[in-house]
């Protein structure tokens, strides 16, 4: 895609990544385009997103709000499929093709809602994410769904036992919610809780203190790792259950 919108972010990330985004259809809720130097003719690392939220903004303060939300909201997408994707961040903002000042990011937490734009079009942006990356797809649900936006911003965070435990209650809430089973093998729950909740399995990212490394514990521990695969299970479970089946057959 190309750019569309007089707000320019620029972007810092997985080089190789952006280029194949730049190549696809996407989604102007986030467009990524650029990576090409049109003097030399050749390949660079100039990679750039537009999106549909800032137009009509005239100030550099949400516009800066906005791209952070949808870098976040990428990136939580992305760690949903690979643990150690690098993420992307923002590290300039133009605006008419002229640098604004820098705002930082204020860290709420909020639905950034459906774009000033008509039904029909929102649609096509819809139909073109579930053409493109599936992370795509869940940004875009993530603009208007609490569950799917807690999810991509849990996984935004670190990663660390107290993240993961936060997030597996957030799943399990929706899934309640929805009666939705996840499957989710009991064992390996309670390996998953019992390391989360122990100081002497996970130190200081425990969800408790220095008193539970003196009781004895039978139950296998995990790893980091495992916990990573193991919430990412559920929450993919989740999804898949409840919004695949929507995407499917619509």
């Amino acid at each position: 895609m190309s750019k569309f919108s007089d707000w320019e972010f620029m972007l810092n990330g997985d080089s190789q990544e952006f280029r194949q985004r730049a190549s696809e259809m996407g989604s102007f809720y986030f467009n990524i385009y650029g990576g090409v130097d049109h003097w030399l003719d050749c390949p660079n690392d100039d990679f750039r997103m537009t999106t549909l939220f800032c137009e009509n903004e005239t100030g550099p303060d949400v516009a800066w709000q906005v791209g952070y939300e949808l870098v976040s909201l990428f990136n939580g997408a992305s760690v949903l499929f690979n643990k150690n994707y690098r993420k992307a961040s923002i590290f300039e903002l133009l605006y008419k093709e002229s640098p604004v000042d820098f705002k930082p990011n204020r860290g709420g937490a909020a639905l950034l809602g459906r774009p000033p734009f008509s039904d029909n079009k929102i649609s096509e942006e819809y139909e073109n994410a579930s053409r493109s990356d599936i992370k795509f797809w869940l940004m875009h649900l993530a603009t208007e769904n609490k569950d799917v936006y807690f999810i991509l911003k849990y996984l935004d965070m670190e990663s660390s036992w107290t993240t993961y435990y936060k997030l597996m209650e957030a799943v399990e809430t929706f899934a309640e919610e929805k009666r939705i089973d996840l499957g989710t093998s009991r064992k390996e729950r309670k390996s998953f809780t019992n390391t989360a909740n122990n100081f002497s399995l996970s130190g200081f990212d425990s969800r408790h203190g220095f008193k539970e490394a003196t009781k004895k514990n039978k139950t296998k521990s995990m790893s980091i790792d495992e916990a990573y695969d193991f919430v990412t299970s559920m929450a993919k479970s989740y999804l898949q259950n409840y919004y695949f089946p929507k995407k499917k057959n619509s």
